[in-house]
């Protein structure tokens, strides 16, 4: 697994990100929802 994380929007660039959710998974890490408070662009990690 990559130790390396995104920190940034995917969309666009902008660090300016809000957590909005945390899913658990079995076995594994877990999930992380973001959306970025720039452009509204949601993804996880």
């Amino acid at each position: 697994m990559s130790a390396l994380q995104l920190h940034r929007c995917p969309a666009c660039g902008s660090e300016d990100r809000t957590k909005v959710d945390q899913q658990a998974v079995p076995g594994g890490t877990d999930w992380r929802y973001y959306e970025c408070s720039s452009c509204g662009y949601e993804w996880r990690e």
